[in-house]
């Protein structure tokens, strides 16, 4: 097929013999027939490319071997070896531990104004908004493993800085990293909307990026509470095949 430009867009041709100049006229860009010669080598590339990768992957299969624990010692020389497995460490007990561990290092801090936790969680612990209560409960029912309230120490000029994270959440996708949740329920209020923005900075000014490593929810402007933002921190960055 071959295009040219006209004062009223291309013309489209079926060319018969290039080297004749023998061309038949198919129609402008909307006609059924060009649409469909242009479909058809769409797919044809298509299916050209997925082949490729489909070779490709395949090798890789091929080429690629186990990297479990018998799959590698057996590679290795026998002076090499070891003689029993390896005792691997669960997932649940990395995450057992993890939150002990945190726990621990919790307690050497004093509480932070604590006349202010008035709002009863499902394990009974207390946090300070409803908005908060309901996070929290949200992600006992889902079985996240979580910290209220863990104290982080940034550097501030010379002298180390506090903030405390509503939520400090150990991510499930290698029981190591974390993210933390900010919630914001007094949104309506300018010294809670300048003490937000001035979180948002000592966030940002050490390296914790909103929306990569902490994560702002908001009450609704009604007074309600939505969990979607939740449900997507969830899903994207502690339990990617969790379906909620």
């Amino acid at each position: 097929m071959k295009a040219r430009y006209r004062s009223n867009g291309y013309s489209y041709f079926y060319v018969f013999n290039p080297n004749k100049s023998k061309y038949s006229y198919l129609g402008t860009i909307n006609s059924e027939e060009v649409c469909k010669i242009k479909k058809a080598h769409f797919l044809k590339l298509s299916t050209s490319s997925l082949k490729k990768e489909i070779k490709l992957i395949e090798t890789f299969l091929n080429k690629s071997g186990d990297v479990d624990f018998e799959a590698i010692n057996n590679k290795l020389s026998k002076v090499y070896r070891i003689a029993a497995p390896i005792n691997h460490i669960s997932e649940s007990d990395l995450a057992s531990k993890w939150k002990d561990n945190m726990e621990e290092y919790k307690a050497t801090f004093p509480p932070f104004r604590p006349e202010e936790l008035i709002h009863r969680t499902q394990d009974g612990q207390y946090v300070r908004s409803k908005g908060e209560a309901l996070i929290y409960n949200y992600l006992l029912y889902l079985g996240v493993v979580f910290v209220y309230e863990l104290p982080l120490v940034i550097r501030k000029g010379f002298k180390d800085s506090l903030l405390l994270p509503d939520f400090t959440i150990l991510s499930e996708i290698d029981c190591k990293s974390v993210i933390y949740i900010e919630h914001q329920g007094k949104m309506d209020s300018n010294n809670y909307r300048n003490k937000f923005n001035e979180s948002v900075y000592k966030y940002w000014s050490n390296n914790y990026i909103p929306e990569r490593d902490v994560f702002f929810t908001f009450d609704l402007p009604n007074g309600g509470f939505d969990d979607s933002p939740i449900r997507s921190i969830v899903d994207r960055h502690i339990r990617p095949n969790h379906n909620s």
